[in-house]
């Protein structure tokens, strides 16, 4: 059952897990999905950054529900707790941040500029996904996971984000 609701996301993981052991979480993004403009071309750094003078963008509807639902996730996924949880618990929890982030695919709506950022920070998240369901034992993933919520933060006016510093 956790397989068949993970295939769609199959093509988008087997490309991240060849791109990011080399990369970091540098990515390719050529998957399909569905946000309403053209594809995004190859991208050679690791995070989207910012410029000085950045104003927030705005979330759209399913960004906030989607982002709500991963963090969320990593709550219940403290470091302290993942070894009091179990793996099996531990995978469920990094499922549901696949889900998150397929919701986020399915139903996401941005202008190009936020949407290229978005990925990056979506491409740490999954492959800190894909390191818990590899090693559910192994907190590690979740200081690069919230990582990624700290700079969604810093980019995206979403009022249950922590704002930036």
């Amino acid at each position: 059952m956790k397989s068949i609701r993970l295939l769609p996301l199959l093509p988008l993981m087997a490309l991240l897990a060849l791109a990011l052991p080399a990369h970091g979480v540098e990515h390719a993004h050529q998957h399909e999905h569905e946000h309403g403009h053209d594809h995004h071309a190859a991208e050679s750094h690791a995070t989207w950054q910012a410029p000085a003078d950045h104003v927030r963008w705005t979330p759209d509807a399913a960004l906030l529900e989607g982002m709500a639902r991963i963090r969320s996730a990593l709550h219940d996924l403290a470091p302290h707790e993942i070894g009091r949880l179990g793996p099996a618990r531990v995978i469920a929890h990094a499922d549901r941040i696949d889900a998150a982030i397929q919701y986020l695919f399915a139903n996401c709506k941005l202008e190009p500029e936020p949407d290229a950022a978005l990925h990056h920070i979506l491409a740490a998240l999954m492959n800190g996904s894909r390191a818990l369901h590899t090693d559910p034992s192994d907190s590690t993933p979740l200081a690069e996971m919230n990582a990624a919520l700290r700079h969604y933060a810093e980019l995206f006016d979403d009022p249950a984000s922590a704002p930036p510093h």
